[in-house]
């Protein structure tokens, strides 16, 4: 049943074409919670050394124990470099796999590899497409007829 109309969404195309809209406007919100939720983390072989890092804050978090500070400049920037970097590419992995986990729910990203499936959503969005201009010509017909062209 449609909220508006109270009728089944199958007899109005443009309804379930909303309906399809809504569910899939849910689903995008639902991913850009996930997404700004992600925190990338990298930590150094010997524990001294925590980075985290989210999609607002390349540098969210950074934990350092004060041994580490005893080491060389050098040699400390290029770790904080290196965990860094592994931080951004953890929280990288991360928003591909929940964007991938999201386009396997919905969109042509699901259907891409599945053969049958995309054959299922051309005969749906030829049914969809079909029914209107069906419609619309018996209409048309009538028109003609009733004005004698």
């Amino acid at each position: 049943m449609t909220a508006t109309t109270g009728e089944p969404a199958g007899n109005d195309p443009m309804a379930s074409i909303a309906a399809r809209m809504r569910e899939q406007m849910a689903r995008g919100e639902e991913l850009r919670g996930r997404l700004a939720g992600l925190t990338g983390r990298a930590v150094s072989e010997d524990g001294q050394i925590e980075v985290a890092c989210t999609a607002d804050d390349p540098a969210h978090e950074l934990r350092i124990d004060p041994r580490a500070m005893r080491r060389p400049a050098v040699e400390l920037a290029e770790q904080l470099q290196e965990l860094l970097r592994s931080a951004r590419t953890d929280l990288q992995q991360q928003t591909a796999e929940a964007v991938r986990e999201a386009g396997e729910q919905v969109g042509p990203q699901a259907l891409i590899g599945n053969p049958a499936a995309a054959q299922a959503k051309l005969a749906q969005l030829s049914e969809l497409v079909s029914g209107p201009m069906k419609q619309s010509g018996e209409m048309l017909e009538r028109l003609r007829r009733q004005l004698s062209l």
